[in-house]
């Protein structure tokens, strides 16, 4: 259930970039990036999202905008660079062990839109 505590991060966050700017008109879309060691599940995500953002008004008709990033690993052993579908943490040309995560383990708010005034 860390979507629940993650719903609420991008919301903080989003709100303290809007506060340091100083921009109070309403939010039509966040969008935000997340690997996919993260494990999130996108729906528990939206609905946490959907529930806590009610709760503030520049929010409350906010979309959340997901996007997962693929989990890319280098094997060091014969350097081939791959995708993983599943957990196995093995290369899938030499058989390896010994890999170096590329991408998917990030995770952050990649920007925000805004309601035209």
């Amino acid at each position: 259930m860390h979507e629940l505590k993650i719903a609420q991060n991008i919301i903080a966050i989003a709100a303290d970039e809007l506060a340091q700017r100083q921009i109070s008109t309403a939010v039509r879309v966040i969008h935000f990036k997340a690997g996919q060691m993260h494990a999130i599940i996108p729906e528990t995500l939206l609905f946490n999202f959907d529930t806590i953002k009610s709760e503030i008004p520049q929010f409350a008709h906010a979309v959340l905008s997901i996007e997962i990033i693929p989990l890319r690993i280098k094997c060091r052993q014969c350097q081939n660079i791959s995708e993983l579908d599943e957990p196995v943490f093995e290369c899938r040309h030499c058989h390896g062990t010994d890999l170096k995560i590329i991408n998917g383990q990030e995770m952050f708010v990649d920007n925000i839109e805004m309601e035209d005034e």
